[in-house]
């Protein structure tokens, strides 16, 4: 019996390697399954539309807000206070545009952003990679990027909440194949020029995207000079691939740097006030398993060359998954994320890739006794890739599900067109104080604010609300103001120390609602509405009242 299952063990998994190690000569096959896979996958996004929200509903409205202010022509950092680059608004901007500026632009949005990285990804890993772990490889960057919930939730808790961190995350994996896997075939000097001004153009983008990001990125590449691929070629590649986004960026921001620089540092600065000495201690306490899975892998890899001399300078593998796993536990320290190490998992499947290399088919007597190894060596990998792969992607079946077959908990609905296909879904087991900016709560909340404005306000009126989110400029579809913030979280986005101006806030507004119940909890807005609110009634008049709102017009 032992040996029967032996046996099949050793057929089911010489079988795995044999599609794993699938030659050049049908890439032609991989590239065809990959391209109608990533196909599927950015369809799937698009169909669903805007995600039934079971988290953080709020975060709905600082996309579709922010990417409104877009489409209005104001910019970050220059019309309103932003931590956040114009990336991401951005991508909102072209998918409400797309979308005849419904909800729905969300996922639009997202779906073009996953379709690029996956052909991107997929370009570079060809140069580097075997066919299918590079295949492989770019649908779990392209699902990354996708994804409708935050990254380290749980699959049921579906949401568009910071899908910047997924954007960021995908662009990383795409520096992260340049910088650390060496090409499969010999090193032209094209393709090192390629390579680096792909990876330029990365690092840009993260740039506009989020600080936190870009100093990741340029961690990896720093790294990846001083110790493997110091050549000039790549570095001549990196510097105009970089500039060239880089002009692009400034030139929408009307090459306002100084404003750009004072925008992320106050940023920074404020979210520092969030963080402590124990922070990342925490971190690292709570990823322990899989930092020990991937140091694991890279010393297990380490050993997969046939010669002693070849084995020692493989060492270098626990060395990259370090580099790695800092920037993995750097980020999540910083992020509003619960859990999660998608570079760690991407390293993974880079691992797996040396399994493909010719040199490892050996003769049968060999690879009889190779074969433990190796699964070893797939196993460790398959628990770094796994767990993120597996929940990212069943929560785009889940999200499909959930939105042909609406649950009873998703009853109360938006009365304005354009929001009438958002779904805010309330959850019994959720914290309380999460309640507040989810659910029916929250659809009550912007369904009141609109109904008062609608009554008291007119079209022409620049509306300020003075909550974590602002949401009734793009519900309505009325010119928002310049000012304001893009979110308000007090310690995270601003701070008592650092932020706007009582003039930069108010900004050229007409026209603030108060909240009776805001959406943001009080240890995050109290300072702030204590900063600001004051100030309401000397600028401004009370004009109206309801349920949820005091409405205040400029005097």
């Amino acid at each position: 019996m032992r040996i029967a299952v032996a046996m099949l063990f050793e057929r089911m998994f010489t079988g795995i390697l044999a599609v794993w190690r699938t030659n050049k000569g049908r890439n032609m096959w991989v590239t065809f399954i990959f391209v109608t896979a990533l196909l599927a996958i950015c369809a799937g996004v698009a169909w669903i539309g805007a995600v039934p929200t079971f988290i953080d509903g709020h975060d709905n409205f600082f996309l579709l807000e922010n990417g409104w202010r877009a489409l209005q022509g104001l910019r970050p950092h220059i019309d309103f206070w932003s931590p956040w680059g114009p990336l991401t608004f951005l991508v909102v901007a072209l998918g409400l545009k797309l979308g005849h500026l419904s909800s729905n632009g969300l996922a639009y949005g997202s779906a073009m952003f996953a379709a690029l990285v996956g052909l991107w990804t997929y370009q570079v890993c060809r140069a580097r990679l075997a066919p299918v772990p590079g295949a492989f490889l770019a649908l779990y960057n392209t699902i990354l990027a996708c994804s409708p919930h935050p990254i380290g939730s749980s699959l049921m808790s579906l949401s568009p909440a910071m899908v910047y961190n997924r954007y960021g995350y995908a662009l990383l994996v795409i520096i992260l194949v340049e910088c650390f896997q060496s090409f499969h075939e010999s090193k032209a000097g094209s393709q090192e020029w390629l390579g680096g001004a792909s990876t330029g153009a990365a690092l840009s983008l993260t740039l506009f995207l989020k600080a936190s990001y870009f100093l990741a990125g340029l961690g990896l590449v720093g790294v990846s000079f001083l110790l493997w691929s110091p050549s000039q070629r790549r570095f001549a590649g990196l510097v105009t691939g970089f500039s060239a986004v880089t002009v692009v960026g400034l030139a929408y921001l009307r090459f306002e740097l100084a404003a750009m620089l004072r925008g992320l540092r106050l940023a920074a600065a404020a979210r520092s006030q969030s963080l402590s000495m124990e922070t990342p201690i925490h971190t690292i306490a709570g990823q322990m398993v899989p930092l020990l899975c991937g140091f694991s892998l890279a010393v297990a890899a380490s050993f997969l060359k046939p010669r002693w001399p070849e084995k020692l300078a493989e060492l270098h593998l626990p060395l990259t998954a370090m580099i790695i796993s800092i920037a993995d536990i750097a980020l999540l320290a910083t992020n509003m994320q619960p859990s999660g190490l998608p570079l760690l998992a991407a390293f993974g499947i880079l691992v797996a890739n040396r399994l493909a290399d010719p040199e490892f088919h050996s003769s049968a007597v060999g690879r009889q006794l190779a074969l433990p190894f190796y699964a070893s060596v797939l196993l460790l990998a398959g628990l770094l890739i796994w767990p993120q792969l597996a929940i990212d992607a069943l929560a785009l079946p889940a999200a499909a599900l959930l939105k042909s077959h609406p649950p009873a908990s998703c009853a109360v609905r938006f009365t304005e067109p354009r929001i009438a296909d958002l779904l805010l879904c309330d959850r019994p087991d959720l914290n309380p104080a999460l309640k507040r900016s989810n659910g029916s709560t929250y659809t009550k909340y912007v369904n009141d604010g609109t109904t008062l404005l609608r009554k008291y306000c007119k079209s022409s009126d620049k509306i300020l609300t003075i909550d974590m989110q602002n949401p009734f400029p793009y519900v309505l579809g009325w010119q928002p103001p310049r000012g304001g913030l893009a979110s308000t979280s007090f310690n995270y986005t601003v701070s008592d120390k650092f932020r706007p101006s009582i003039d930069d806030y108010f900004g050229d507004a007409s026209v603030v609602m108060l909240p009776r119940h805001p959406a943001q909890n009080p240890e995050f807005l109290d300072k702030f509405d204590e900063i600001y609110g004051r100030e309401v009634e000397q600028r401004f008049a009370l004009e109206a009242e309801s349920d949820w709102f005091r409405l205040y017009k400029r005097k």
